[in-house]
């Protein structure tokens, strides 16, 4: 498996963590959730194509400045179940910043156990509700991009619209089956690992 190269651009209103990932000397890459201003983002893609926009789940923050990249040919990848938040301000909570945040329609509508194949990336699909029905989590060996599903020694809030308490802890359960060296990238917040994390949910 090819070597991972994650730059990590912090920004937006929420300081949402937006990662550019791709192969070690590949010429592209893909964004997942660029909720951080285009500019900042562009310094990190470099001289790279972006082929794709992975989004963990469709909160307004994780996709704010999305449209730019999807602007130049890049493809938009999202779960079924929260394909229709992208063109809904109410269920994106966009209308929370006095803004209405409408992108198009998915290029794809992931389900669980897809594999995104994109930019010389291998990234298998983990379904895991509970901050939103379509949250999900893209795993590549043992580096896992997690959203808003685990956060260092904490999880995504679930007092929100499609937000579900049995279901985040069912989805924290089974992140904390993965292999303990597993290095969790989060929407916010510093990186973890498996092995920090495990217990913490009980």
């Amino acid at each position: 498996m090819a070597e991972l190269d994650i730059r990590t651009v912090v920004g937006g209103p929420l300081d949402v963590n937006t990662y550019v990932v791709g192969c070690d000397g590949g010429d592209s890459c893909v964004l997942i959730d660029p909720g951080a201003e285009e500019p900042h983002v562009a310094e990190a893609v470099g001289k790279r194509r972006v082929d794709a926009v992975l989004l963990t789940h469709a909160h307004f923050d994780h996709m704010l400045h999305a449209q730019p990249w999807l602007d130049r040919g890049a493809k938009l990848y999202v779960h079924a179940l929260d394909a229709q938040a992208l063109r809904s301000p109410a269920l994106n909570l966009s209308q929370v910043i006095n803004t209405s945040l409408v992108l198009r329609r998915p290029d794809v509508e992931l389900q669980e156990g897809d594999v995104v194949c994109e930019a010389g990336l291998e990234l298998t699909v983990l379904h895991t509700p509970g901050h939103t029905p379509g949250g999900v989590c893209y795993l590549s060996g043992d580096t896992l991009f997690c959203g808003d599903t685990l956060f260092y020694r904490s999880y995504g809030r679930i007092d929100l619209p499609g937000g579900d308490a049995q279901e985040m802890f069912a989805s924290l359960a089974r992140l904390m089956q993965l292999p303990a060296q597993t290095v969790a990238y989060p929407g916010h917040g510093m990186k973890t690992k498996i092995a920090w994390e495990r217990g913490s949910f009980a």
